[in-house]
């Protein structure tokens, strides 16, 4: 099932806990296989980060690679959210930061009270 039958894998797994939408373009199955394992991690850890630091009623994931081969995963919940400066990084943030270099990525975070929260992640698939 390639990375969409993966993750729709681990959705099955958060499923009695919130709602979650996933939207794949068929360009992200010709990532490589440490890029493909990555996004899976990020993503896995992404879900996990809801739930402790929730409630979160639904989370939306998006993975596209553009023309030129630039990799965009976004991952935006529903969740209380917090002010930008308060955010403390944990085990959650390092594992997707560590999976962010390995992928010599960018992390961007949108976050405010009562806005929830969204990590974008983008990386070169060449």
């Amino acid at each position: 099932g390639g990375l969409e039958g993966a993750l729709e894998a681990l959705i099955q797994q958060y499923e009695s806990e919130m709602k979650i939408s996933l939207q794949i373009d068929e360009a992200s199955d010709n990532l490589y296989g440490q890029q493909l394992l990555g996004v899976y991690r990020i993503i896995e850890q992404a879900l996990l980060n809801t739930i402790v630091h929730g409630p979160v009623k639904q989370v939306e994931i998006a993975i596209s690679v553009s023309s030129t081969g630039k990799v965009e995963v976004s991952i935006s919940d529903d969740g209380p959210g917090v002010e930008i400066g308060q955010l403390k990084p944990g085990v959650g943030s390092a594992i997707i930061d560590s999976w962010v270099g390995i992928l010599n990525g960018k992390k961007i975070i949108d976050t405010a009270p009562g806005r929830g929260y969204r990590v974008q992640i983008s990386f070169s698939r060449m």
